[in-house]
């Protein structure tokens, strides 16, 4: 999962703060917040995943490893598995995880046909880690 995706992810768990409301709470300009959420590449320094940490009662840890997991680069792997036609596993946040040839896929949700040929949808924001 990408940082902006677990920070929205936080954010919905906390309450839905604005974030000029987060800004106010930690020292992080709103402005920053909001890229840091919606890009597709890392945005932010480790000043403010510290002081996003420390708000959402996170370790750093856990944002500072999805720093390197942007969305792009998911969307690099499902279409490099999907043109190679080899499997791709998914980690999901649940703990699950799926293993398939991608079918489908857009900035929302992936399609994988599994060994068995059954087919699952998986939404992207719930991908924590992959692997091909």
């Amino acid at each position: 999962m990408s940082l902006g995706d677990y920070l929205r992810y936080l954010r919905a768990v906390k309450g839905g703060p604005t974030p000029w409301e987060i800004a106010d709470a930690t020292g992080v300009p709103s402005s920053i917040y909001r890229q840091m959420e919606q890009r597709y590449r890392a945005v932010g320094d480790e000043e403010a995943l510290v002081k996003l940490a420390g708000y959402f009662q996170v370790p750093v840890e856990e944002l500072r490893w999805r720093f390197d997991w942007p969305r792009k680069a998911l969307s690099a792997a499902l279409v490099a598995a999907q043109e190679e036609g080899r499997p791709i596993r998914l980690h999901l946040r649940t703990g699950e995880s799926f293993a398939g040839r991608v079918e489908w896929w857009d900035l929302g949700a992936v399609l994988l046909t599994l060994a068995d040929g059954q087919q699952v949808v998986v939404q992207r924001h719930v991908v924590e880690r992959w692997e091909t």
